[in-house]
């Protein structure tokens, strides 16, 4: 007997499948590195002295947090990095 009157429900639920040949692409971007400007926080990029437009310490650091995340999750294939951004395809 069912738990609930809901419980027919289930008969109708589908297993989630990916279609084949299809990309995910997850989106990481680095949010407000310019734009943090209170008494209590300095803007991520004065903080640390960042040359502008392309500062190699930052550029460093973002290639280290992907390959930080490529560790972490081996299905994906490629992590690659545009401005401030970084996209993963497993």
């Amino acid at each position: 007997m069912a738990n609930s009157k809901y419980e027919y429900v289930k008969a109708f639920e589908q297993p989630d499948i990916l279609l084949p040949n299809t990309w995910i692409v997850v989106r990481i971007d680095g949010r407000g590195f310019h734009k943090i400007n209170t008494d209590e926080y300095q803007r991520f990029s004065a903080k640390y002295e960042f040359e502008k437009p392309n500062d190699r310490r930052a550029l460093d650091l973002m290639n280290a947090a992907a390959k930080a995340v490529l560790s972490e999750l081996p299905d994906i294939v490629i992590g690659y990095g545009i401005s401030d951004e970084y996209r993963y395809n497993p």
